[in-house]
């Protein structure tokens, strides 16, 4: 029997009662489902957090495979979006088809909400050696897929030539060390202080930020089979103290300033010089105000290189009446023919090798080639457990606490250890 575990905030019999529920005639839960039959005929819902992905085109697509499918696709903010899924799985209402992220992967997984892929993967339909190893990392459980990527993040060093040039500052480059960065920081901060710039806009974002900075100092944030937490290792205090310092010397903005206004805003409004921003980060810049004065280069370099990858995926619900066509819609989503038709969007790099110069080519002005290289080169996995939302609550409360100097970096992250070591315990006992 799996593990049950339970999401903050949903009861574990409603999450194990959508599990629990008849599979229709599309099977569900055992590995059973067959996607081989193109003319199967069907009408599905596709849940989707609202971002820029064309999934029109992608459904348009999907149809010319599999004519006799009806997808219908509702969207909600990505802010409401899990929490309306745990409503739906205690109501034993989810839709036929939705996306996942890491956080919430394992819990749904460990609970047979989902279908596996693994037949897809015995059929030659899913090859997960297509996707970055971080990606079937990410949203494989116990051996087994439950998941179809869509795209993957990469992180890079976003700034502001024309704020460099004002401070007369030279711009960075992808040899940059940690060093480079705070000082180059701390240089534009002095220089535009009257008009209220910042080098660089820090905060306390863990996958667009100190996660990227806890590898490369050799840290780590849980242990390899996700355990117990590693904040206070001495990478990952090296890596929190860099932060703290730059706060603290005003090259970054206080806690309080970026939990307020987001690096993200700051620097597309002009008021900080640079961020460390997502793949997923472009669309939203070449619509901002610094649109034209921008450019991206690789992370600055600690002990060593590295960037943390994650990205969405797609999931077949296992209680539907039409499991088989769900599946079938995830698998062509992230096939290269779908993946393609993602990657034209320009909103992130679609998951499957590959498909990625479509991204690219979507925004020439950038050298976003720096995501894709970095991804393939150094990237690690985002940190995930049986039951990531937990504990992640707890580094939301304690990081910026650290930060801000409220708890010295040994204080906090011995603290921040004990605290997820409890729930990482309890979610061993489920």
């Amino acid at each position: 029997m799996r593990r049950r575990t339970v999401l903050a905030g949903l009861a574990l019999s409603g999450l194990a009662a959508a599990g629990c529920s008849s599979g229709g005639s599309g099977g569900g839960g055992g590995g059973d489902v067959d996607i081989s039959d193109t003319e199967i005929e069907a009408s599905i819902e596709f849940a989707a957090w609202e971002s820029d992905f064309d999934w029109d085109a992608v459904i348009a697509g999907f149809n010319e495979k599999y004519p006799n499918i009806t997808v219908q696709i509702t969207k909600s903010p990505f802010k409401d979006f899990f929490t309306r899924l745990q409503t739906q799985a205690s109501g034993d209402n989810l839709p036929d088809a939705f996306m996942m992220n890491g956080p919430n992967f394992q819990l749904y997984a460990s609970n047979d909400i989902i279908v596996p892929f693994d037949k897809a993967v015995e059929d030659g339909d899913l090859d997960f050696s297509n996707y970055p190893e971080a990606m079937e990392q990410l949203y494989t459980y116990e051996g087994t897929p439950y998941a179809v990527p869509t795209s993957y993040d990469s992180i890079g060093l976003w700034y502001n030539e024309d704020l460099f040039e004002k401070a007369g500052v030279e711009v960075p480059t992808e040899e940059w060390t940690w060093e480079d960065l705070h000082q180059a920081s701390k240089e534009i901060s002095e220089a535009l202080k009257d008009e209220g710039v910042y080098g660089f806009a820090g905060g306390a974002y863990n996958q667009e930020l100190f996660y990227n900075l806890i590898f490369q100092a050799g840290g780590e944030v849980l242990n390899e089979d996700a355990t117990e937490a590693q904040y206070s290792s001495p990478g990952s205090r090296e890596a929190l103290q860099f932060l703290r310092d730059m706060v603290e010397d005003g090259s970054s903005p206080s806690i309080q300033t970026t939990a307020d206004t987001s690096p993200d805003e700051l620097f597309k409004s002009g008021k900080a010089a640079m961020v460390y921003g997502g793949s997923f980060r472009v669309q939203g810049y070449v619509d901002s105000a610094v649109g034209e004065s921008i450019q991206v280069v690789r992370l600055p370099i600690g002990k060593e290189r590295g960037v943390v990858l994650h990205g969405g995926a797609v999931v077949a619900s296992a209680a539907s009446e039409n499991a088989a066509a769900a599946a079938a819609f995830a698998v062509y989503h992230g096939s290269e023919e779908g993946q393609q038709i993602i990657g034209e969007s320009g909103a992130s790099i679609p998951a499957f090798q590959g498909t990625e110069q479509a991204y690219i080519d979507a925004h020439p002005e950038y050298d976003l080639t720096i995501f894709p290289e970095s991804a393939e080169e150094y990237g690690f996995p985002y940190p995930v457990s049986a039951n990531t939302q937990a504990w992640l609550e707890v580094e939301s409360d304690m990081v910026p606490k650290i930060l801000a100097g409220d708890l010295s970096v040994e204080e906090g992250t011995t603290q921040l250890d004990e605290k997820i070591n409890a729930l990482l315990a309890e979610e061993a006992e489920k």
